[in-house]
């Protein structure tokens, strides 16, 4: 990205988001920023939506693919742009806003895995995965969307999607709309340990959701979901501990753009030309 700047002459700054104390008085403080090309996965937008009000930001917010899983990248490139629902999630531990997905259950204890993996890559979910299956302990869980409300038995995950895709590519909630303020609920239920990985399988291509009596999809606005006892949950791969409630509605609104070279080029020059 510096290389494509220099090179087509566009000033530019750069900095990490991580050493800047207070990224709102920052971006205040430097009035000749137009545009913000973020860099990073779908922890650092999560890290990025969680330590600044993204909706006071007046800037805009153009996206690049960095990092290993770009989940949300792979709907918003789909678009090109998007004026993003964004999520809260309250949990018994800590509440915590999302982009793309949350949920508990193994996808949370696998995003818990990678993010302590010395050796992350493309496969690393795909091998954690493996990891999870082998350690989960199923569960029943109580899901409530819109008031309406059910019960799950042998569960082994409950993902809340905004984005269509988790786990760097696995087409989750294949009718997941990010402009929405509904929310895609898929619960895994009535299985065991050798029909879960089966799924995860099956999750890459969307075809897990023709499996009606192992796999619920559900969509809603207000989302509520109660386990027993406490497991790992995730929120765009940041992962909590201690979790056994979760309470989802939307957040706030915000425009996000895909970065694209071509696109970038003949906007500044519109811009140039008045």
């Amino acid at each position: 990205m510096v290389k494509f700047f220099k090179r087509k002459q566009i000033p530019f700054i750069l900095r990490s988001t991580l050493k800047i104390e207070n990224l709102a008085h920052y971006l205040e403080s430097n009035s000749q920023i137009t545009d913000i090309l973020y860099l990073g996965g779908d922890g650092s937008i999560n890290y990025l939506i969680n330590s600044v009000d993204i909706s006071q930001v007046k800037q805009r917010i153009y996206l690049a693919k960095s990092g290993s899983g770009n989940d949300f990248l792979r709907s918003l490139k789909r678009v090109g742009s998007a004026n993003v629902s964004i999520g809260e999630a309250r949990t018994n531990v800590q509440s915590t806003k999302f982009i793309n997905g949350c949920g508990i259950g193994i996808d949370a204890l696998v995003s818990h895995y990678v993010n302590n993996d010395s050796k992350k890559n493309k496969l690393s979910y795909f091998i954690n995965v493996f990891r999870a299956v082998i350690k989960y302990e199923r569960t029943n869980l109580e899901v409530e969307v819109d008031g309406v409300s059910r019960t799950f038995k042998d569960a082994y995950f409950v993902a809340v999607q905004n984005g269509k895709f988790f786990g760097g590519g696995m087409n989750i909630s294949p009718n997941a709309n990010i402009e929405e303020d509904q929310y895609v609920v898929c619960v895994a239920h009535n299985l065991n340990k050798f029909l879960i990985q089966l799924l995860f399988l099956s999750v890459y291509v969307g075809l897990h959701t023709k499996i009606k009596k192992r796999v619920t999809m559900l969509k809603g606005k207000e989302i509520t979901v109660k386990i027993p006892e406490s497991k790992y949950f995730q929120a765009d791969g940041e992962v909590i501990e201690g979790v056994n409630e979760i309470h989802v509605n939307k957040c706030i609104s915000r425009e996000f753009i895909a970065f694209n070279k071509k696109k970038i080029l003949k906007e500044l020059k519109t811009r140039e030309n008045g």
